[in-house]
């Protein structure tokens, strides 16, 4: 009786992992093409350390964007003649306090309320201090009123 020939020996991932050689196959065998995009996909079966992929182009944009903005020069402040500051002293002299209407969008208005109930200080307060921080950041306000004549006296 004639036998069929035995198959070729071959190791199996069995035998591997018998002898502690194994290797996870992360990817089908046979895709030579592919060897490059699976080190992108995190798959390194051959041990090798891998290649350090450059940065994307679009970080770089980010950081030379970044790097502009901190170059540029502060907005120019748009010239105000001492007439026109001494029209506007004119316009809001009066003997109280004035009042205006200030426009919040909801979220704003939410947080404003917020803030005020945190801090125990009424949105007046808040406000008022935020808008001296702001002038106060405005040097080119206080050489305008630096050259404004003395208000006269009631």
């Amino acid at each position: 009786m004639l036998s069929s020939p035995k198959p070729l020996a071959s190791l199996s991932s069995g035998l591997l992992a018998r002898k502690g050689q194994a290797r996870p196959a992360m990817r089908p065998q046979g895709y030579a093409n592919l060897a490059s995009a699976g080190d992108a996909l995190g798959w390194n079966d051959m041990g090798d350390a891998p290649a350090v992929a450059p940065a994307p182009p679009v970080l770089a944009e980010r950081e030379a964007l970044r790097e502009e903005v901190e170059r540029a020069p502060a907005p120019a402040a748009i010239h105000v003649s001492v007439a026109t500051a001494v029209r506007l002293r004119r316009e809001t002299a009066h003997r109280r306090k004035a009042a205006f209407t200030l426009r919040l969008d909801e979220d704003r208005h939410l947080r404003l309320r917020l803030a005020s109930a945190t801090r125990n200080r009424s949105a007046q307060q808040i406000v008022t201090e935020a808008l001296d921080a702001f002038i106060a950041s405005l040097p080119e306000v206080e050489t305008l009123v630096a050259q404004l004549p003395p208000r006269k006296k009631r």
